[in-house]
């Protein structure tokens, strides 16, 4: 899935490109008023009538877990994108008036780090905040009730919601960056820095641009003149883990080229200790063909990591 994230072009936003990380704030910090608004009107009446009809009843353990949940999420961190490039109200908002720019992210890769830490979904809109109740303390969804659910005058934003186990930096993988879109002012001098700032890390730049005969907006995609070309055949330290021309399907041959780009990344990819395998994937298909590698990755809480590139993304 591809997410969009609008940012003014200073030195922090200059900062998390180049070091490769989100910044997932407090819901405190959050410019709605409202954020995570709830009532606890069920849970309540249920308790107080639980009260009168079986005292026995020991209500602490409900309590407990109730708590605990409200704990977790002021602690938690909240990192917000949009499903949507083409928003006028957020380049407005939170991309200093077009003079800024949206960064195009794949969540796969996003969190792909350490997924255990992170819990997504979409935001959901409604006139009244939700009201929870004794049911919704084991259920699944609770957390998209609770720290998801916003006013329906913030709809246009098509918000998807990151929440984290740790407020702050949140380190994800440097292809997770797919591209960058600037807005219709942003600087030439800008762009320039940028791109020169992110070269060679097959980060797509792409221009917003408006044709004056509608409000709609599209985008062109630019050259980065910074960008090194690297050799499809060069050679790598995983060399020798790209699989012989008699090892891949005949209508997958003329792909193998790409193995060799996929393996010079992994080699100057600042996460990856040590490759495992790499390969074309069972569900490649020449018209969407699929390379995978396993690798040991760096402050990864799991032993090996899987990632995907796709060959149209990288032309």
């Amino acid at each position: 899935m591809n997410l969009y994230k609008y940012r003014e072009l200073n030195e922090f936003t200059r900062e998390s490109l180049e070091e490769n990380y989100f910044w997932a704030p407090s819901k405190e910090t959050l410019n709605d008023p409202c954020e995570c608004y709830y009532s606890t009107e069920s849970y309540n009446t249920f308790m107080d009538f639980t009260s009168l009809i079986a005292p026995q009843i020991n209500k602490n353990e409900l309590h407990n877990q109730f708590d605990s949940i409200q704990d977790m999420i002021k602690s938690s961190g909240i990192f917000s994108l949009s499903k949507s490039y083409n928003i006028s109200s957020l380049w407005a908002s939170y991309a200093q008036g077009h003079t800024g720019i949206c960064i195009e992210y794949d969540l796969e890769d996003l969190i792909g780090k350490n997924k255990g830490l992170y819990q997504c979904f979409d935001v959901m809109y409604s006139d009244t905040p939700p009201d929870i109740g004794v049911e919704d303390i084991s259920n699944d969804f609770l957390l998209q009730k609770m720290i998801g659910t916003k006013h329906f005058d913030w709809d246009k934003e098509q918000e998807f919601r990151i929440v984290c186990d740790n407020q702050g930096k949140n380190h994800h993988r440097s292809d997770a960056i797919r591209s960058i879109i600037f807005g219709l002012k942003t600087p030439d001098e800008s762009k320039n820095e940028l791109m020169n700032l992110l070269s060679n890390r097959n980060i797509k730049f792409k221009q917003l641009v408006n044709d004056g005969k509608s409000y709609g907006f599209h985008i062109q995609n630019i050259v980065n003149p910074f960008d090194k070309k690297v050799s499809l055949n060069g050679s790598t330290n995983y060399e020798n883990l790209i699989p012989s021309e008699a090892h891949i399907k005949d209508d997958h041959k003329v792909f193998r080229p790409y193995l060799y780009k996929v393996a010079s990344f992994m080699e100057s990819y600042p996460d990856c200790i040590e490759v495992a395998d790499m390969d074309f994937s069972q569900i490649s298909t020449t018209e969407n063909p699929i390379i995978y590698v396993n690798f040991k990755e760096k402050d990864s809480i799991f032993p090996y990591s899987k990632k995907i590139f796709r060959i149209k993304d990288m032309d």
